[in-house]
């Protein structure tokens, strides 16, 4: 019976394409609030709202601070009167001190009552100085360009310094962070590309640095990755890192439609071997699958170099039947499969 054959090349390793998995990071993930306490009166900033470095986010009650800076105002343009007038009886005395008609005495107190009075005025200029930093940190504000991701509070709410508001995530520089074993961390080079399969689509990205510490619930190493600044993608996706590994292990590559299934989760193939009247029979042999892809597998087993492996057609023949093998182009090229 005339069977579709294919010849059974050995080779030391193979080559085999991982898959891990990671996910989708902004550039910047943050949490922003003010840096002092209020009622939160306005909050502009809605989910998935884009702002630029300097929008308005929120707004704090400012009618105590606007009270206390217009106080701190005034009472620093006070001082700086009295320090004036002092200066000036200081300037009187100093000229009377030269003809005789004041004492070194009234010199000196008019003279340090000025100096007191240039201090209070630099007190003064500094409490308003912090009336009205007060008032502007009352005004929360974007440090960077961003997509608004979540409001964490409501207006009315009385938020205290340190408050968590909103949370902001980069509108662009987007970030894969995918852990890989070990082993396969050494490998990695910072800097080189390598290929990441997003929503069926794959991507170069850079990587840009490879963490030095084992994650203890997964025992791996996290390694990130540099998206394309064009690369559509939202934070929270899932990304996949694709690696070419090369294993050691001897065996060859052979069609799935060469298998067939054999006891203790083993596979069996149909060689064509000589017999004593040299005619050729099929005889079966095992092999153990070490990889999958696509249409082939790569598989050890029994099977002595160069021998003849049946292809298909496995349900029309059975071991010791007579065979005619047939070469064709359609059975696996061992010299393009990976690792030869």
């Amino acid at each position: 019976m005339p069977v579709a054959a294919i010849v059974f090349k050995q080779q030391p390793m193979f080559t085999r394409n991982a898959n891990y998995l990671g996910v989708i990071k902004a550039g910047s993930d943050s949490v922003v609030g003010f840096e002092v306490a209020g009622v939160l009166t306005d909050l502009p900033a809605t989910e998935g709202m884009r702002v630029s470095p300097g929008d308005v986010l929120a707004q704090l009650g400012t009618d105590r601070r606007q009270a206390r800076l217009d106080a701190a105002a005034a009472t620093n343009s006070r001082v700086s009167a009295e320090r004036a007038q002092a200066e000036a009886r200081a300037e009187r005395i100093a000229q009377l001190v030269q003809d005789g008609s004041a004492s070194e005495q009234d010199y000196d107190d008019a003279r340090f009552s000025a100096q007191a009075l240039a201090a209070a005025e630099s007190t003064a200029a500094a409490q308003r100085w912090s009336a009205q930093l007060e008032l502007e940190k009352s005004t929360l504000r974007a440090p960077y360009e961003a997509v608004v991701a979540e409001r964490l509070v409501q207006t009315g709410a009385v938020v205290a310094p340190g408050t968590p508001v909103l949370r902001l995530v980069t509108a662009t520089g987007r970030e894969a962070h995918v852990g890989v074993p070990a082993d396969v961390a050494r490998r990695l080079v910072a800097g080189n590309a390598y290929t990441l399969a997003l929503k069926g689509e794959r991507v170069t990205a850079e990587l840009r640095s490879i963490r030095d510490d084992l994650d203890a619930t997964t025992l791996t190493v996290g390694a990130v990755f540099d998206l394309p600044a064009s690369t559509a993608v939202a934070v929270g996706e899932s990304a996949v890192l694709q690696i070419a590994e090369t294993v050691d292990s001897a065996g060859g590559w052979l069609p799935i439609s060469a298998l067939l299934e054999a006891p203790r989760g083993l596979w069996d193939v149909l060689t064509i071997t000589p017999d004593a009247e040299g005619k050729q029979r099929a005889q079966r042999e095992s092999v153990e699958i070490l990889y999958t892809r696509g249409n082939e597998v790569f598989v050890r087993g029994t099977l002595a170099n160069e021998a003849a492996v049946v292809a298909s057609g496995l349900q029309r023949i059975s071991p010791g039947d007579l065979v005619e093998p047939v070469f064709n182009d359609a059975s696996p090229n061992p010299a393009a499969a990976p690792g030869s």
